[in-house]
């Protein structure tokens, strides 16, 4: 089963507000912080933090149960390259302000990976997860690519690589680095070395070493 379950109902209101919204010719994905569609980006957030349980799509961390500043709408296809998915239910999902800030970033430099495969010639929003280079909470489960160990995120398929990459999932270490004895290598190594084990016995052996490091680390 996906993270996510249900996408986001529209209702007839809100159609209405999206046709009378983007219907014109000088409409754009800029205009998507337009205060005529602050009830939909409401109602959409409102939607995917209780669907989400109030976790980001991209890092897992705890996104804002009030606030929008640390729950932001996400296009998972960028609105800037797929303006025609703008409002694509599935395409919706909530994160937290540093993965957006991230994603954006990006964007404006121009700089955004791509996360659907040929996807520039496409008319209907794909309707799998092999269509996506991204871990797709629509479509995927993030566990089954993408293994936590605090502050360490460990890829364990290729979307799984592409996703901590394009949201630079491992900023913190990127930032503040190492605060133990152990360096970036090591910890890598013992998460790789977790993560290929095939030994049942093995793997928890090499997870309790992973543990007891990064919590000396805190």
């Amino acid at each position: 089963m996906s993270d996510i379950q249900c996408p986001v109902p529209f209702t007839i209101e809100h159609l209405q507000t999206i046709d009378n919204v983007s219907g014109t010719v000088e409409f754009t994905h800029r205009d998507w912080g337009s205060q005529a569609l602050e009830a939909v980006r409401s109602y959409i957030r409102n939607h995917y933090r209780t669907e989400q349980r109030g976790l980001c799509a991209y890092c897992k961390v705890a996104v804002s149960l009030q606030s929008a500043s640390n729950c932001h709408v996400e296009h998972i296809a960028p609105k800037s390259k797929y303006q025609i998915f703008m409002f694509e239910p599935k395409n919706l999902c909530v994160v937290c302000a540093d993965c957006n800030e991230i994603k954006r970033e990006q964007e404006v430099a121009n700089e955004e990976p791509d996360p659907v495969h040929n996807g520039k010639t496409r008319k209907l929003y794909p309707r799998s997860s092999r269509s996506f280079r991204i871990v797709h909470p629509h479509f995927d489960v993030w566990e089954k690519h993408i293994q936590k160990f605090g502050p360490v995120f460990a890829d364990k398929t290729d979307k799984g690589h592409f996703t901590i990459g394009a949201c630079k999932l491992n900023r913190y270490l990127r930032k503040f680095g190492w605060e133990s004895d152990y360096d970036d290598e090591e910890i890598s190594a013992d998460a790789r070395a977790y993560l290929e084990n095939p030994n049942p016995a093995g793997r928890a052996q090499n997870l309790r070493t992973l543990k007891r490091k990064l919590v000396l680390m805190g």
